[in-house]
């Protein structure tokens, strides 16, 4: 009857440890935005995108320039350089509280252009992501829970398996998301894994995440240098790779602002 008695209290009490060590979702969410926040950052950058039976697009070739305007949200530049067809395009991302303002400029027209909330899900130049995919998530922006640990796709790190979702609908408006589950590295809480799903639920994008290098081995800062995005509606799949990074560099506020957009 004591042996019985014990085996019980161990079925009750051992689920309980073990959910206690799983970190709050809130938590993953705070840790993951920690990560991100590189003070400055500079890059080239490639996009290639293909579709299931077709040959890939040409790549399109731009730099990028990422500098923190507060203590949470960041301005960032893309500049296109290649093909030719799209060179001196460029795209200004401000990002702020629930809202994030998108210029793009367009040589052809002379004109600078406002991407407006609910379109900021859509395509950004043709590929599988979207202006919002460009800017960066945070906190506030998003609830969190932790649904298991498991190791990492295709690594032999482990990985905190999360549930995200829009904090409102202002937001899953412009994200065009109503929720992802991200595989989180548990060393440096990057996201190497994620299923994204649209406003209806349905599975929308997949996204792998390699190449994860530490870019600022002081400040324990990693960024991953190959991102796959697959559209798995649409059988399209986008290739984003990193070269050339440099963090904490000194970036002037001018390359941020509409007048330097317009500037080819």
């Amino acid at each position: 009857m004591k042996r019985t008695s014990l085996l019980l209290l161990a079925l009750l009490v051992l689920p309980a440890v073990a959910s206690a060590e799983l970190p709050s979702g809130r938590e993953v969410l705070e840790k993951q935005e920690e990560a991100r926040k590189i003070p400055s950052f500079q890059a080239k950058a490639m996009l290639t995108t293909s579709k299931a039976g077709e040959s890939n697009k040409a790549p399109k070739k731009f730099r990028w320039w990422r500098k923190l305007s507060d203590k949470t949200h960041f301005v960032t530049l893309t500049r296109f350089d290649e093909p030719a067809t799209i060179r001196g395009e460029g795209v200004l991302i401000r990002e702020g509280k629930d809202q994030n303002d998108v210029l793009l400029y367009l040589p052809h027209f002379k004109k600078v252009r406002r991407v407006e909330g609910q379109s900021q899900s859509s395509s950004f130049f043709g590929s599988v992501f979207s202006y919002s995919d460009v800017a960066m998530p945070h906190a506030d922006d998003n609830t969190a829970k932790v649904l298991r640990e498991e190791t990492c796709p295709g690594e032999k790190l482990q990985c905190w398996v999360v549930e995200i979702s829009p904090s409102s609908k202002k937001i899953r408006d412009r994200t065009g998301y109503s929720k992802s589950v991200q595989w989180v590295r548990q060393d440096n809480w990057i996201t190497v894994a994620g299923d994204f799903y649209d406003l209806k639920g349905k599975l929308w994008k997949k996204l792998r995440a390699t190449e994860v290098k530490e870019v600022d081995p002081k400040n324990k800062k990693w960024l991953p240098h190959h991102v796959v995005l697959e559209d798995v509606i649409k059988k399209r799949t986008t290739v984003l790779r990193l070269a050339d990074v440099k963090v904490n560099v000194t970036i002037d506020d001018t390359v941020f602002t509409e007048q330097n957009l317009a500037n080819e």
